[in-house]
Order: C-alpha cells, then structure tokens, then sequence
C-alpha cells in the first residue's frame, strides 16, 4: 500500500493533548482504528475477501476516539476493590482489603501451587499479579489457598507449560509467544488498532476462546485459566516519534509476537528481539532506539530513565495467559471445580483492570518524570492505521492458506470487540460478576 505524505513545509499538527514537560496530563485521549461499526459487522453481508484497507470490514473504516477523563476513571473505580495490602506501592484506601493471614483460612482449605514470572515486588508483580491470587483466597473465603512461587523461583517463565503439565505448579503463566509455532488462530489478538482497553481484550478472547482458540491451547496438555493482558500502545524512544517517517528505521524491541513484529516492520521499524530483562541495557547502550510497550509498565522497568519520549498508539496488546493443571483441577470436588472454573473468570477481569489502573497512573508518572506525551494527531494516526490493516490482510491470507477459517473468524471477532468496545470497564465487570453471564466451554463440562 502506498501512503500519502504531507509536504514537507506543512508541520504536524499540534497533540490534542498538551505535551510541553512540566505540565499536567489531567486527560489522555487517542484515536484508535474501530472494527468497523457494530452494525455494519454484526448485522451485514458475510465477510468478503480482505483485499484493501479501504474495504468496508477494515478495522480503521470508522475510527473511534477513547476519552479516559478524569470522571470515566472515577466511574472505572465505583466497586473495584484492591486486595493484598501488603504491598508498597501504593496508600491504602478504606475500601481496600488487607492480605488474609494464615489464620483466616481454614484448615482443611484446598492449596494451590503457583507460579508467576514477576518477582513479588513492585505495581506489577505484587500490585496486580500477587494481588489477583489474593483476590481469588477472598472469593473463596479462607476455601482456597495459594502456595505462591514468584520471581522464576521454582521454574523459568520459558518452562511455563512444562511445569504445569508435569504438576510442578497446578496455576502458572503460559505464554504462547514461547510456543509460536503451536498456535494459529491464538496470535489474533495481536492485531492492530482494535480494543479499547485489556479488559476488552480479555473479556473477547475469553468468550470467543471456546470456539477459536481452545483446541491449540490443550493440545499443550494444559487448561486456560484465564487470559489477562497488557496494553502495547507506548512507544517510548530516545528521539520523537511524531510521524511515520520518524519511525523508519527505528530498532524497536516490543514484547509481543509475530503479528506485532509484521506490525513494526510494516510501520517502518526494525523489530528486535530482546529478553525482558535486558531491554534496558539494550536501550541504554545503543542495541535498540525504543521500546513498544505497556505506558503503565514503563517506569518499573525504568526505560524512562534513558529514553524521554512516549508516542501513544493504541497499537495492540499481548495476552498473559494463566492455566492450569489438569490432573490436579479434576482431582478436586466437583462443586469446588465449579465454583473455581467461574472464579478463574472474574480473575482475569480483575487482572486486566488491574493493568488498566497501573496504565493510568504510569502517564502521570512518567509526565512527573520529564517524559514528553506525544498523541499523534487524527491525521496522522489514520495513516497508522491504513497500515495496520495491511496486517489483518496478510494474517487473514496466512491462515486461510492453512485451511483455518480466518475469515469466518475476523468477522466474529470485530463484531464482539465492537460490543464490548461500546460498554465501559465498569459495565463489564459487573456482567462478569453476575454468574449467569458465565462463559461455558473453557472446559469441557463447564
């Protein structure tokens, strides 16, 4: 596809959002590229072929705009309740819930073993992830405990699915992107310019993962859980990013898989591939220009401190999967198995509105810490997106050459994403929490 430039005389146009260092962020808005209208999805002809992204069915047909102002996070927060006080990273509120101790469960209460990459300190690993399991013993009222291993304590995050297929963990992270060659369909999150927030992506994925995505998930020996995720929409880099034109080139290191690598390659970024833990060292010394990342997740893994500049994009988010043991979850009372087979669901709710929360507050952060916003212009960002439709056409060409109905598919996956884009973070907890809302067909028999 060939994209229009601007002639060189005329400057970008100005961020909707003022984005001089040392003033205040006190609203966030971007333009994302939309699924193309519920109706119009929902209600229309069969899919055709996915040939352009002028077609009706791209998903930058008819951008929306997400406004996160300050009233829509004070709505977001009506209800939500932190557990697992412990942690440092935050004040406590009245309505938060300290870490049950050892004496509130009871005896005889199940134990779970589980795992998580994250070591059990900062907003990330104890805040959200360490905080989730907390949130689970509370649902369960002293029923259910977990024995928790954090920091790669007792296996790599690499060896996820191993530890839980061998019953070394019965709960533990399994990242499809350290499997890439097993999973098809499972990568679709990873399309561009989609969801409005993770917790729209994980109320999709899970409700559509049934259909679409369970049977290369067990093939792996391993049930879903649940299916939390990160936003990838901050591109922090050493240099602006303001056009297109800015990123050819780039080195760009993003934690996602092979559809976002396509998608950096086609915006005119070089991907680079980098082990979490040593992308600072990378961005400090050269190895990469700039990041694709979590806004929220910036400043703990301290990218700010050599890069000062954050593009906003919207670009697309990565799944964070949890699952579990199999021999383990049947071995279990039949009536606990259900009563944690719906619970494991508002867990991953909850997980990704804790990721939501982190992103909020990592803009203001990182404005205090001398990062400079940059919010691409309505413009300009349509240009992003005529590129990222590009990325819908050849995954769509990819798996339809083996045999999966990828089309079929795309037009099931726009149409739910537009009904969850349309209800607030709030309004889909409270579906989530009430039970007959229950996504049946995690596993069978449920």
């Amino acid at each position: 596809m060939k994209l229009k430039t601007r002639k060189k005389e005329k400057k970008p146009a100005q961020p909707a959002v003022e984005a001089a260092k040392g003033s205040t962020v006190n609203r966030r808005e971007f333009i994302k590229g939309a699924a193309a209208t519920a109706a119009a999805i929902s209600l229309g002809p069969a899919l055709p072929d996915i040939a352009s992204a002028t077609s009706e069915t791209s998903p930058g047909n008819a951008p929306y705009v997400t406004t996160l102002t300050p009233e829509k996070i004070k709505d977001n927060n009506i209800g939500w309740v932190y557990y697992g006080a412990e942690a440092n990273d935050r004040p406590l509120t009245p309505a938060d819930k300290a870490q049950m101790k050892p004496e509130d469960f009871d005896k005889d209460a199940v134990v779970l073993k589980c795992s998580c990459y994250y070591p059990n300190a900062s907003d990330i690993g104890h805040g959200i992830h360490w905080e989730t399991f907390s949130f689970l013993e509370y649902q369960f009222g002293g029923r259910l405990r977990f024995e928790r291993y954090f920091g790669q304590s007792l296996h790599s995050l690499q060896d996820g699915w191993k530890a839980l297929r061998a019953g070394l963990v019965h709960v533990g992270q399994t990242y499809h992107l350290h499997n890439q060659g097993a999973f098809s369909m499972s990568h679709a999150d990873g399309l561009p310019f989609l969801f409005n927030s993770v917790v729209v992506a994980t109320q999709v994925m899970e409700e559509m993962y049934p259909k679409w995505f369970k049977k290369e998930y067990e093939a792996q020996g391993v049930s879903l859980a649940w299916i939390p995720h990160f936003d990838v929409q901050g591109l922090i880099c050493k240099t602006p990013i303001r056009r297109l034109e800015d990123l050819k080139g780039k080195r760009i290191m993003g934690f996602g898989g092979e559809v976002l690598r396509d998608t950096l390659i086609a915006l005119g970024a070089t991907p680079v591939s980098l082990p979490t833990p040593d992308t600072f060292i990378g961005l400090q010394r050269g190895v990469v220009d700039g990041v694709a990342w979590a806004v929220g997740s910036i400043i703990p893994w301290r990218f700010h401190e050599v890069a000062k500049y954050l593009t906003v994009t919207g670009l697309t988010v990565t799944r964070i999967d949890y699952g579990f043991n199999r021999e383990k979850f049947f071995s279990l009372p039949k009536e606990f198995q259900k009563e944690l087979y719906y619970k494991f669901q508002l867990a991953g709710n909850h997980m990704s509105e804790g990721y939501t929360k982190l992103e909020d507050r990592g803009f203001d952060d990182l404005k205090k810490n001398g990062v400079e916003m940059i919010f691409l212009d309505p413009d300009e960002k349509k240009r992003w997106v005529a590129v990222g439709d590009t990325i819908w056409d050849k995954w769509v060409q990819k798996n339809e050459a083996k045999g999966l109905p990828a089309k079929e598919f795309v037009k099931d996956f726009r149409a739910t994403a537009a009904k969850y884009n349309a209800m607030s973070i709030r309004g889909i907890r409270e579906q989530v929490q009430d039970p007959k809302n229950m996504i049946h067909g995690i596993v069978d028999g449920f």
